[in-house]
């Protein structure tokens, strides 16, 4: 019995690893940008944990420490200002609702009791926090979960830190990017350990995505922002009280 028992897990295992992988397939066909790959040796932004408070250090460290994909992008650049990434970075609700309305994306991030929650539509949903921000630089830490597959869904879960810098540079702004992730332990977790170019698939197409989403919407809002302003007042979906911080912090800057 404990033979068939043990003999029946393998099967299960190599089943759904088969059937995870032609998914991700399926997923990545399109994907082109595959130079968030990096690999451990590769050199990676400085984090400045001294000046992380503390509540956040220890946890920061720990998915660091501890990571299984580590994953870059650099010298990303977008033809907006720094005034206008940071409007948008620190709403991050609000950029939902913005890339929704004028039909560049359909994420949803919602804030409940401190933190973000959001979901890309498309299998990926979490939470996340800012755990560190000055001038030029942030760094977040959320928790993440993958769903794919229909009928028998198959699920990767994990911790992440992402850390974002980012500087005008002659009439741009250059964005450098490193994201430490982790891998549950449970179910398929278990196979992606080993198998972790499935997990910077996916992660790398979510991210490219949402870099495309932020840029599109950031350059937008450089090259026309008076534009931009109508079509959100005109939708009816952004409050009044946000419209009016736009105009203040947008227009009054161009």
């Amino acid at each position: 019995m404990n033979t068939d028992r043990k003999r029946f897990f393998k099967f299960l295992s190599a089943f759904i690893c088969v059937y995870l992988w032609f998914q991700i397939i399926f997923l990545l066909f399109p994907l082109s940008a595959v130079e968030g790959f990096a690999d451990d040796g590769d050199s990676k932004l400085a984090i400045p944990f001294k000046s992380i408070p503390a509540k956040y250090r220890d946890i920061l460290q720990k998915i660091i420490n501890k990571e299984n994909i580590f994953l870059k992008w650099r010298d990303e650049d977008i033809e907006t200002s720094t005034a206008i990434f940071n409007y948008l970075l620190d709403r991050p609700v609000l950029t939902s609702t913005i890339l929704t309305e004028l039909g560049i994306a359909s994420y949803q991030i919602e804030k409940d009791d401190g933190l973000f929650k959001y979901d890309d539509g498309h299998g990926l949903t979490g939470d996340l926090k800012i755990a560190y921000k000055k001038i030029g630089e942030k760094i977040y830490h959320g928790n993440y979960i993958y769903t794919t597959g229909v009928g028998v869904p198959v699920r990767l879960s994990g911790e992440w830190v992402l850390i974002l810098k980012y500087k005008e540079k002659i009439q741009l702004l250059e964005i450098d990017i490193d994201l430490y992730l982790t891998i549950g332990d449970e179910g398929i977790g278990r196979i992606a350990k080993d198998l972790p170019f499935i997990l910077k698939s996916i992660m790398t197409e979510k991210v490219n995505s949402y870099i495309e989403s932020v840029r599109e919407i950031s350059e937008m809002i450089q090259s026309d922002p008076d534009d931009v302003y109508d079509r959100l007042k005109e939708s009816g979906e952004i409050k009044d009280r946000d419209l009016r911080e736009f105009k203040k912090i947008i227009l009054s800057n161009n």
